[in-house]
């Protein structure tokens, strides 16, 4: 079959070849300058069996039974950026970036839309909640004082109902409950002229409460009742129990709202360990007998024939009588009682031998 070819051109060619080498005796590229017969004749490119178009300018050609096309004409066809790097002449082919669908653009644009409006109404929503939120606190506010204002007015008419007593008692719970690991718990009873106070705790956890903390947990009682008005006029008496119900001590206030201590002590029966204790002293009989002399004080008298107490010596009448009141100092509970003694002779009993203070 015979072929018509275009003239043939004789130029320094730089193409692409499909198959074989322009310069048969070189394993690697070199840089040179060689003539070629270029054969034209209207090759046609195919990809997927379509026609690929060429431009006229840079047509397909063969030399030496090789063909060459345009390297950029087939990147066009396989989706391929070419370059050229003329500096250290390079030829680059790297993938093209996808196209993004219009319509996948406008769906995300959508999406972004919907969510910004989602995201307007739940502020919204949130700013109305906050709103109702903060008026729900100020209803509250308003109703505590308005609370207030009623239970101030029960205390200002009647100081004696039940409601005041029992929010004075939730009041003093908060504020002394368990007090000092005591396990301190308040109740409170009576009227507006007489409020009685009994507080029950662990026994041994209040013996080794010391007797000014003692004094500082009822004072404080006392003094919150007495600040109420309510019961700012009552007398206040109360004791301290132990979990079984056992009287540990009794209290009560004077007439200036001072906590004045009590005692359970049974005056006969301390007047009797004291005797079986000291009754005979030194081979002297001593006659011992105690009485309050208000509820700050214990008087003990020792009845003693005057001349057997005269025989003894200052240290041994100083000792017996300090033991003595150290064992009613004690059956008190080392409530801090003042202890006066006095020593009598026991044929004249209003004739003082000797004091103690």
């Amino acid at each position: 079959m015979k072929i018509n070819k275009k003239p043939v051109i004789i130029a320094t060619v730089s193409a692409l070849a499909i198959s074989g080498s322009i310069f048969a005796n070189s394993t690697y590229a070199s840089q040179a300058t060689q003539q070629l017969k270029a054969a034209y004749n209207n090759i046609k490119v195919m990809y997927n069996s379509k026609e690929v178009a060429i431009d006229p300018a840079y047509e397909p050609f063969m030399v030496n039974g090789t063909t060459y096309i345009p390297l950029r004409m087939m990147g066009d066809a396989f989706d391929k950026k070419v370059t050229w790097d003329n500096t250290n002449k390079i030829v680059g082919v790297t993938d093209n970036t996808p196209a993004i669908p219009q319509t996948t653009v406008d769906a995300l644009n959508a999406q972004i839309q919907s969510l910004q409006t989602q995201l307007t109404t739940a502020n919204s929503q949130i700013t109305a909640k906050d709103a109702s939120i903060t008026d729900l606190n100020n209803q509250i506010t308003t109703l505590k004082k308005e609370n207030e204002k009623l239970n101030d007015e029960i205390d200002d008419k009647g100081g004696s109902s039940s409601t005041t007593m029992t929010r004075l008692e939730k009041d003093l719970n908060s504020e002394y409950g368990d007090y000092k690991g005591t396990g301190a718990d308040i109740d409170l009873s009576g009227s507006s002229s007489k409020v009685k106070v009994t507080i029950t705790v662990n026994e041994n956890s209040w013996n080794d409460t010391s007797t000014s903390n003692r004094n500082k947990l009822l004072q404080g009682i006392a003094d919150e009742i007495r600040d109420n008005r309510s019961y700012n006029r009552a007398d206040v008496t109360g004791s301290v129990i132990s979990k079984n119900s056992k009287t540990l001590i009794t209290f009560k206030t004077n007439s200036s709202g001072t906590v004045v201590l009590g005692s359970t002590v049974n005056i006969t029966d301390l007047q009797k360990q004291l005797n079986d204790s000291f009754g005979t002293y030194q081979g002297i009989k001593l006659n011992i007998e105690i009485s309050n002399a208000d509820d700050e004080s214990v008087v003990f008298r020792v009845y003693v024939n005057k001349s057997d107490w005269n025989s003894l010596s200052s240290y041994q009448t100083r000792n017996v009588l300090n033991s003595i009141a150290s064992d009613i100092d004690k059956a008190y509970g080392n409530l801090g009682f003042d202890i006066y003694g006095f020593v009598y002779d026991s044929s004249n009993r209003s004739s003082v031998i000797q004091r103690y203070e």
